[in-house]
């Protein structure tokens, strides 16, 4: 039987890993292509204002907590011993596919973090690049995460269906 209180640390991992995918799908598919329009120069500029300011807290309360609450879930499920459930499953892909975000994240800072002190544009345009890779693989992993979040969000609906 699947505990209310991991069907709570569930539906949190989902609601935030779901804004947490949702600000890397705005990313890649309407800010980047955009940004590359315009230049890395203006990119570079506004991102010592976002990243490097509100986003600096933001974004990594996001992708940690998203990743501790799936890993919470994942515990609680196992303390209700209905580790072999697809539930179980889904939540370890949740959890790998969220910790690999969190690992592309280690190449991605430091990209970042360069920006606000580079000025030249070859050199702002080589951390665009860079961190346009890093975030696109980065937010593939946190979007895949949300997935499997919801894969198991609906296999404990459909557990609670057949019990």
């Amino acid at each position: 039987m699947i505990s209310a209180r991991t069907r709570a640390l569930l539906i949190a991992a989902t609601v935030l890993s779901g804004l947490l995918a949702g600000g890397n799908v705005d990313r890649a598919i309407v800010a980047m292509p955009a940004w590359e329009q315009v230049g890395a120069p203006a990119w570079a500029e506004f991102s010592r204002h976002a990243d490097l300011g509100n986003g600096l807290v933001l974004y990594p309360l996001e992708a940690i907590g998203a990743f501790l609450l799936i890993l919470l879930a994942t515990v609680s499920l196992y303390r209700d011993r209905a580790a072999n459930t697809p539930v179980m499953l889904s939540l370890c892909c949740a959890a790998v596919l969220a910790a690999a975000g969190l690992l592309c994240t280690l190449a991605a800072a430091p990209i970042m973090l360069s920006v606000g002190h580079l000025g030249d544009p070859a050199s702002l345009q080589q951390a665009f690049d860079g961190f346009r890779f890093w975030g696109d693989v980065r937010g593939a992993a946190q979007v895949l995460a949300f997935v499997a979040t919801v894969w198991a969000l609906a296999a404990t609906a459909q557990r609670s269906n057949i019990a």
